[in-house]
């Protein structure tokens, strides 16, 4: 998992359907790893991959890292840090 997350962030989604469309706010409310199990509304998930578990207004969900975008800090990709030359 990232170390650039914490409970109580917020975030984008990166990916979505119909029912959780992409790009919406999120707030991330505790990690998971692989082998957990996540219960929501009486469905029993194991996990295969660490997730995030993320609350929006109506709904929560399981996402992966990366398929999170921080919404606070610095958190431009590495490749996009490139400084100008003087």
């Amino acid at each position: 998992m990232t170390n650039n997350f914490k409970p109580g962030d917020l975030a984008l989604t990166l990916v979505g359907n119909d029912l959780y469309p992409a790009m919406s706010q999120v707030e991330l409310i505790e990690a998971l790893k692989t082998g957990d199990v996540w219960t929501y509304k009486g469905l029993t998930l194991p996990l295969a991959k660490d997730v995030w578990v993320c609350r929006a207004r109506y709904w929560e969900m399981i996402y992966q890292s990366s398929d999170l975008m921080p919404l606070r800090g610095e958190f431009t990709h590495e490749q996009h840090k490139a400084k100008e030359a003087v």
